[in-house]
């Protein structure tokens, strides 16, 4: 996970947008399970469908 990102956190937060994504998109569907949804979510990111781009802090 580290050739990812550095920061775990990020990892974190871009899954937890991910899975609201997929769980918006399959709501209606009879096999909806958030938890699957997350597990979708993190595939993705795993993957490489979905990237993760960190901003540098900014020093004031």
């Amino acid at each position: 996970m580290i050739e990812i990102t550095d920061s775990k956190y990020a990892v974190v937060v871009a899954v937890a947008k991910r899975a609201r994504v997929l769980s918006e998109e399959r709501k209606d569907k009879e096999d909806y399970r958030l938890s699957s949804m997350v597990t979708d979510a993190l595939d993705d990111v795993l993957d490489g469908r979905i990237k993760i781009l960190v901003d540098p802090v900014k020093e004031e």
